[in-house]
């Protein structure tokens, strides 16, 4: 490794722990602030408010990881092109082809390390951080598997859904037992669907069960439609059902295959599955297009311009890679297209500003 790789590796790698630092404390404080006062009520001491904080931290990390990589390429670079370092370099025949070598090897390197803790890290912290938010603050006794089989156990009552879409509001494969105070079953309910609104549950294709003794079946009613009396709030079966970012790759896999296998639409999670895959890849055109706008001589105003040029592009770049996902979602485009489309876009850009960087 020459002298100027390990000067520019190092000066990129300071401010990226700047930036990471400055933003995870701000992260961090705001959602501090905005539990304390949940965990407060909940007579859970503040230390268990740090440790859910905590268990958060890989989950944050991977979102703002790559506009602190890009941050720290505008900053570091920047910086030298204010100091004329730059130009000094050029002026000894140094290309700015080397100059990029450095901040591409890092982009490699942020998206491998993005893709590991995406992958094997944040699923598991994840769900530990949503046990203690549903379980000792919401006191919610829920409880999901990995393939969103969700149960909730109330004083009469235990509910079993087999998946819960968010979005929606919209539950799958729902049964509801119904006991007395002997825990012997009065009632069971079957419904093939049901949604949230106007702050009940409407359930569709009902089978009611009437029960004597807990055993035998004394009554068995039809319903097209039934308004059911259960208190189920949907922000905590959100908060049980495993999202697509709190799972891994194989696990995702599996529960699209399963969502197939049983007859149902799984574009939203094939989107997410590829979005799994092309989220890292993110830090590898940052690394590509910071070099360039730096290069160009743009932010030789110092560190301001490099923050509102860094900024400006990850502000562009979310917004059209959401309008893409949302494409996809709605299966106008395809999940591959939907979760690329913003990477190889900002990519052709980025190498053209490369090329024309004087």
């Amino acid at each position: 490794m020459t002298i100027l790789y390990r000067y520019v590796t190092r000066e990129i790698l300071k401010s990226f722990f700047i930036v990471l630092a400055a933003v995870l404390s701000i992260y961090l404080a705001i959602d501090f602030i905005e539990k304390i006062d949940n965990f407060m009520e909940a007579g859970i001491p503040a230390i268990r408010c740090v440790v859910y904080l905590l268990y958060k931290l890989p989950f944050i990390f991977v979102q703002i990881a790559p506009v602190g990589f890009l941050l720290s390429i505008l900053i570091a670079l920047g910086l030298m092109s204010k100091n004329h370092e730059v130009i000094a370099l050029k002026s000894c025949g140094i290309g700015k082809m080397r100059l990029v070598q450095p901040t591409f090897t890092l982009g490699v390197l942020f998206c491998g390390l993005m893709f590991l803790v995406a992958e094997f890290v944040m699923p598991h912290l994840m769900d530990k951080a949503n046990r203690i938010w549903l379980h000792e603050v919401r006191k919610k006794n829920i409880y999901a598997t990995k393939m969103n089989d969700i149960w909730m156990r109330s004083a009469k009552q235990i509910i079993h859904i087999s998946r819960y879409a968010p979005q929606q509001k919209r539950v799958t494969g729902i049964t509801l037992f119904t006991f007395d105070e002997a825990f012997r079953l009065v009632q069971r309910i079957d419904a093939r669907s049901g949604r949230f609104a106007n702050q009940h549950w409407r359930l569709d294709n009902v089978m009611q069960q009437d029960f004597q003794d807990g055993d035998d079946v004394q009554r068995v009613t039809m319903h097209k439609q039934w308004v059911a009396n259960i208190e189920l709030n949907p922000d905590d079966l959100a908060q049980a059902a495993k999202r697509s970012d709190e799972m891994g790759l194989a696990e995702l896999g599996r529960y699209i295959d399963k969502v197939e296998q049983e007859g149902y639409s799984a574009t939203r999670y094939r989107v997410d599955y590829q979005c799994k895959i092309a989220t890292p890849f993110v830090c590898i055109f940052l690394s590509v297009l910071g070099a360039a706008l730096a290069l160009r001589g743009k932010l030789r105003e110092g560190l301001p311009v490099s923050i509102t040029y860094g900024l400006g592009v990850a502000f562009l770049y979310w917004i059209f890679n959401g309008f893409c996902i949302s494409l996809g979602y709605a299966e106008m485009v395809p999940p591959l297209v939907a979760a690329w489309a913003a990477n190889l876009i900002f990519l052709c850009v980025s190498g053209f500003l490369l090329l024309n960087a004087h």
